[in-house]
């Protein structure tokens, strides 16, 4: 089992990222390389030789792990310093493995209410000794790392709002698709203190997003309604989703009223649900808005990616990732909002090129002057490229809508 006199200095082994040559995992391992460039990185999955060019091009290791398996981490070469799981664990074979073993785990795609109580029964058998990190909520954790800097920003907060913005034409990873398998079915909330079942796709009201229009958003169940009303103390916390197509938004509600989405959940019309439903697009930006309502102010944080949601995720993976593997994360069950750094955060988004816009704060939460991420014993001279990180990226499709997005914030921003 691995000691906590063991997490107290650098990484003894690497981080395992399981999915890591995915859509979302690619991105990671990239960023990951490039924040920290000693760091030994593990690409785990079923067809690890799918990752090779990007193990190559990066200067990481593949290795064949199956979460399917009742031992996943049974057979690695050596004991990771932690696991980050960017893909599904359905079976809870990983999660229990890493429990076992005393690894520090972080999974990002534990989002549903039964799925994480599930989880809180496994924990109380297993006794984990390590940290076991639930970084599910919307953007790989995002939401609630967002959600946690305004509300410490109020000291107290008494409703949270989240919009998502989205797109059916942006790119999006298997794994992503199980939120629109959720749609079809109530989730619980906290409103006014009180958890009450809730209708997904159901009270509409008109939303500014991220990019300072104004769209039709829909309530929509998300992890973070599970756990900010307990980890951050506020009665009430809503998420709704905007999409970009306001027609898209108005179809998936007719879908939903009408009882297609759940007639669409029988094995018989998959492949009827995957057509609709799963089509994945070339690519679009994405965004989130935050705002804390306290007793005299209300406080705003907004993230605008022209990378889309995907690399927003990737983004929130990173944190999650850089979180287990850093000591002071207690063991056991725990939440990104619960060891949230606002300043850490949000230079990483910054870093990561998301245009990053806080309202109502007293300051502008500054910039820390170093690498975010920082691991201990680590640092890389300010300039300097990491040995075997990517090249420099293309500059984006939407790169010339990012920055007039980035202009109009700007405006409203002095206004």
């Amino acid at each position: 089992m691995a000691s906590r006199a063991k997490r107290a200095g650098a990484p003894a082994g690497p981080l395992l990222i399981i999915g890591g040559y995915g859509l979302v995992g690619e991105q990671v391992a990239r960023m990951l390389r490039q924040r920290h460039p000693e760091l030994p990185l593990l690409l785990g999955g079923r067809n690890p030789e799918r990752g090779q060019a990007l193990a190559d091009a990066i200067g990481a290791a593949t290795v064949a792990v199956d979460v399917g398996s009742e031992r996943p981490l049974g057979s690695l070469p050596q004991t990771p310093a932690a696991v980050l799981a960017v893909v599904s664990d359905p079976g809870e074979h990983l999660l229990v493995d890493a429990m076992r073993l005393g690894i520090p785990i972080a999974d990002i795609n534990r989002a549903g209410h039964s799925g994480i109580l599930d989880v809180a029964v496994t924990a109380s058998r297993e006794q984990p000794t390590a940290p076991v990190l639930l970084s599910g909520s919307w953007y790989a954790g995002l939401s609630a790392l967002l959600a946690a800097a305004a509300v410490r920003e109020l000291g107290q907060a008494e409703r949270v709002d989240i919009t998502v913005l989205a797109s059916s034409d942006d790119r999006v990873g298997p794994d992503s698709w199980g939120f629109s398998d959720r749609l079809a079915w109530p989730y619980y909330a906290m409103r006014n203190g009180r958890r009450l079942p809730v209708q997904p796709l159901t009270s509409v009201r008109t939303v500014r997003c991220a990019d300072g229009g104004e769209r039709p958003a829909a309530l929509v169940g998300t992890l973070e309604q599970t756990t900010l009303p307990l980890t951050l103390g506020v009665p009430t916390v809503e998420t709704r989703m905007a999409l970009q197509s306001t027609a898209s938004l108005y179809g998936l509600i007719g879908l939903k009223r009408s009882g297609t989405l759940r007639a669409l959940a029988r094995p018989a019309l998959h492949g009827v649900r995957a057509a609709l439903l799963q089509r994945p697009g070339s690519g679009d930006f994405a965004g989130i808005t935050v705002t804390a309502h306290g007793a005299h102010r209300s406080v705003t944080v907004d993230l605008l990616d022209p990378q889309g949601q995907a690399h927003l995720s990737a983004v929130g993976a990173l944190r999650a990732g850089e979180r287990v593997l850093r000591p002071g994360l207690p063991a056991g069950v725990s939440f990104p909002e619960q060891s949230a750094d606002p300043e850490a955060d949000l230079e990483a988004l910054r870093q990561a090129g998301v245009v990053v816009r806080l309202t109502g704060f007293a300051k502008e939460l500054p910039a820390t002057g170093v690498l975010a991420g920082e691991l201990p014993a680590e640092r890389m001279p300010a300039g300097q490229t990491p040995a075997g990180a990517a090249p420099a990226a293309e500059p984006h499709p939407n790169s010339q809508r990012h920055d007039a997005m980035s202009v109009t914030l700007a405006r409203e921003e002095r206004a």
